[in-house]
């Protein structure tokens, strides 16, 4: 964690304490629950934090805001799911009388089979470039519905015996949602197995591993894949290389902290492994036409 001002919750019992909502989840690995749980006490806005878990949350006719990265979405009394993956730069303001439900869950509570063609396609939402607010419909919202009631049935049981049963109804979740998403955006091309896992895996990697290296070799080292063989599938995969990508994740994450917070320059640029505050200086002009201060101002 860069700062300490930035909340990283590593616990899913640790966000809900944050939240002050009264909330406590019977197991470390995944929490079912629906927004009626939630106490009248809860924090009506969440400063910027990070999680190293997952969230879906389904939402009807609530007033929600929330940014994630400099990205910034506005729910006003329509049907949504909102994502919180690993790593994000998250933050949001809600009015407390939402309706609607909630997973969160830890990767471990999932299985990602690598040698199984068709898990991408199952587990896409979770990939951490896709959106991570949509809007739906309600008879979207019906049917997500069902299965969260399915959820929580096996959830609010005595004994938590019925885990695996509950990652059944949540990976039913992703094919739901992952229809939706197909529904209403141009369907994804397809790509041969191997270098969409290696894609994803990426992806997933940087935004846990970011501030701790920043270069392709370690991450091509992480994934047991040389160098090469790493610039080719995402080249084929997402059309950009992984330095265009890990740049563009380094810019995002330093506007959203240049912007939410008051951690100085030099902080910052030693967070993500700069050599100096003019390397990030220049870095962050090369990017964006203006340097950290200059986007700064133009913020104030």
């Amino acid at each position: 964690m860069p700062f300490k001002s930035i909340h990283k919750f590593t616990e899913i019992n640790q966000f809900h304490h944050a939240a002050q909502g009264g909330l406590h989840s019977k197991s470390d690995d995944v929490h079912v629950f629906r927004f009626s749980d939630i106490s009248k006490g809860v924090v009506t806005e969440m400063p910027l934090f990070r999680t190293t878990f997952y969230q879906i949350g389904l939402m009807r006719q609530a007033n929600f805001k929330m940014s994630v990265y400099e990205n910034e979405y506005t729910l006003e009394n329509l049907f949504a799911l909102v994502f919180f993956k690993p790593g994000q730069l998250i933050r949001f303001a809600s009015d407390p009388n939402w309706d609607g439900y909630v997973i969160h869950f830890k990767t471990a509570f999932i299985s990602i089979p690598n040698d199984n063609s068709e898990a991408l396609k199952r587990f896409s939402i979770l990939d951490p470039s896709r959106e991570s607010f949509l809007i739906i419909q309600e008879s979207d919202f019906k049917e997500l519905a069902e299965v969260y009631e399915k959820m929580l049935c096996e959830y609010e049981k005595p004994l938590l015996s019925n885990l695996s049963i509950i990652e059944l109804y949540l990976q039913i979740l992703f094919h739901k949602v992952n229809d939706i998403f197909e529904r209403d955006n141009q369907p994804k091309e397809t790509f041969s197995t191997r270098k969409e896992q290696i894609s994803f895996q990426f992806k997933k990697l940087v935004s846990e591993k970011l501030r701790e290296t920043k270069t392709i070799n370690d991450f091509a080292d992480m994934l047991f894949v040389t160098p090469k063989y790493l610039i080719e599938a995402l080249k084929e995969t997402i059309g950009a290389s992984p330095k265009e990508y890990v740049d563009n994740r380094i810019i995002a994450e330093t506007k959203t902290l240049l912007r939410y917070t008051n951690q100085s320059i030099y902080d910052i640029a030693m967070a993500y492994q700069f050599r100096d505050q003019a390397h990030f200086s220049n870095f962050f002009r090369q990017q964006t036409s203006m340097t950290p201060l200059e986007y700064r101002k133009a913020l104030a």
